[in-house]
């Protein structure tokens, strides 16, 4: 029963959050509450700051539409060495009103990244 109970657990948890990368980078996305992800970038040691961050909000473009969503806003950000996490929220149709944060489009941005991340 015990051994069943964790399985269960280690299934949730896998449920939750999704990893992926190459060659020594990886990305992580983990679902916060409806409609808001932290999404996480590391890379090797040797990357630039600016590629760190770009990458990261390829990547949570890329979420945004992979969720059937079309905007997202960056609700927080956590800068660490070699890595960086962005809490997104999502969205469809209008935007959310009146915030300072910037709203983008999910498809415009990841359009205008891509060949600046390969």
């Amino acid at each position: 029963m015990k051994r069943l109970l964790i399985a269960a657990l280690a299934l949730g948890a896998a449920a939750c959050a999704s990893t992926g990368g190459v060659g020594g980078s990886a990305y992580s996305d983990e679902m916060i509450s409806a409609n808001r992800y932290k999404v996480t970038y590391k890379s090797p040691e040797d990357a630039k700051a600016t590629d760190i961050a770009n990458r990261t909000l390829a990547r949570a473009a890329q979420l945004t539409l992979d969720k059937g969503n079309e905007w997202f806003e960056i609700a927080g950000k956590i800068d660490a060495k070699n890595s960086q996490s962005l809490i997104i929220v999502m969205g469809q149709g209008e935007t959310l009103a009146g915030g300072k944060t910037k709203i983008y489009d999910a498809k415009e941005t990841l359009a205008s990244l891509k060949p600046k991340i390969g």
